[in-house]
């Protein structure tokens, strides 16, 4: 399978295009006058040769470097147009005594090309084509056709070559593998990421299942256990059946109506002396809906399954309404039942911790308690649409106050003394 090179990779790659381009451009006066100054002491083949394999290739990488595509493959092709015509060299000169005043003008567009290998990432190929060419360039310059330049002197052109050949592929390779291995800890991180997104979603997957059994299983399980004579089991095993056949609508948006709907479908089997009180107010997207009547639910029956202590279960009421500032929706379920100390609610316990205040949670919401021991208990549920961002505040719009979780901690039935009861009416059939 073929691993396309990462960002970092093609950075490289695009650098490494434009500055050869850009090499071969800033050269090109020098060799293009001596070609011409030059052409008369070779022959008419060995100039169609060079213009053919060493001026129509450097075209080419040049374009290739401006439109930042592969110049691999005309520096490449350019870099054995030069090998190919320094071989030829002697075989075109036709003016010797012209050619022996003279540099060749391949030397001058030699060091641009040994460059340009720098682009085939390959150590190993600019190794062998240095030594080759500056041996051969080496080779040439001692000879009359070549300028009859000393041996020492020709010898520290080649080896010039060669340091040209090595310097900028030692440089390009060293970027490269840096780059290649910020893509291999980029793609490790987006791997990470990817991995943790699943387990958070796999965690709120597994958060509300335990919600949905306990607030179902274990409480049909329950109420079995404690009185199997109890009137209200075999709603409550019902329920716990169609929790899991249906997991209940899933409507785009619901009202503080369709709030009320839900509650008033379950409340008789939780808290069937439970007084329901549900009023005009905004849409909530229909998730919403469904986790504010879940913890409402629960609540309440936290209410009565503890909120009467030993005597019989307390009065509840349960108010579906607007926020004050009617933007939002609250739904408040209270007691006047014994209430309880948070403090000395177990940690293990899921009533408020999983099914009321982490349900209110994942959909953004928060969940209040209010609650003292021998006061009875208030659970307010409240969920507000996020604000618009104000364009001239850069720090954005101010939280509402008392947003985020609950402070209260532990489970159990929720909340206390607080405001005055909300009107009461019973649960419409």
């Amino acid at each position: 399978m073929t691993v396309l090179p990462g960002p970092g990779t093609w950075a490289v790659r695009r650098m490494t295009a434009r500055l050869s381009g850009l090499l071969v451009v800033l050269t090109s006066p020098a060799w293009l006058v001596a070609a011409v100054v030059q052409h008369p002491v070779l022959s008419l083949w060995w100039n169609l040769l060079a213009l053919a394999v060493v001026g129509l290739p450097a075209v080419w990488l040049v374009v290739e470097s401006w439109r930042v595509g592969d110049v691999r493959p005309p520096a490449a092709v350019l870099a054995g147009g030069v090998a190919l015509c320094l071989l030829l060299w002697p075989l075109g000169v036709v003016d010797v005594p012209a050619a022996r005043s003279g540099l060749p003008w391949l030397w001058l567009i030699a060091p641009a090309t040994t460059a340009t290998l720098a682009t085939l990432g390959s150590l190993r190929v600019s190794l062998l084509y240095g030594l080759g060419t500056g041996a051969l360039h080496a080779l040439v310059r001692v000879m009359d056709v070549g300028g009859a330049a000393s041996v020492e002197f020709a010898v520290l052109e080649g080896v010039l070559l060669l340091t040209l050949a090595l310097g900028p592929v030692v440089l390009v390779g060293g970027a490269s593998r840096a780059a290649g291995r910020l893509d291999a800890l980029a793609d490790e991180a987006a791997a990470a990421s990817a991995e943790a997104s699943r387990a958070a979603a796999a965690l709120g997957t597994r958060r509300e299942l335990d919600a949905v059994v306990h607030d179902t299983v274990l409480a049909a399980l329950h109420t079995a256990v404690r009185d199997p004579g109890d009137p209200d089991l075999p709603q409550l095993a019902e329920r716990a059946l169609q929790t899991f056949r249906s997991p209940g609508p899933r409507a785009d948006d619901a009202g503080a109506g369709d709030v009320g709907r839900l509650l008033q479908a379950s409340l008789a089997a939780v808290a069937p002396h439970a007084d329901l009180d549900v009023r005009e107010g905004p849409s909530v997207p229909g998730h919403v809906a469904r986790a504010m009547a879940d913890a409402a639910l629960e609540a309440a029956r936290n209410a009565r399954r503890h909120g009467g202590g030993a005597g019989a279960p307390p009065d509840i009421t349960v108010l579906v309404a607007p926020t004050p500032d009617g933007h939002g929706l609250q739904v408040t379920v209270r007691d006047d039942g014994i209430g309880f100390d948070p403090s000395l609610v177990p940690p293990q316990r899921m009533g408020l911790a999983v099914s009321v205040r982490g349900r209110m949670q994942r959909v953004g919401g928060r969940a209040d308690v209010v609650t003292a021991t021998g006061s009875g208990t208030t659970v307010r549920l409240t969920w507000e649409p996020a604000a618009p961002a104000d364009p001239a505040d850069p720090a954005g719009p101010a939280a509402p106050p008392g947003a985020g979780p609950g402070k209260g901690t532990g489970a159990g039935p929720g909340a206390g003394p607080g405001a005055p009861p909300a009107p009461r009416t019973r649960p419409r059939r």
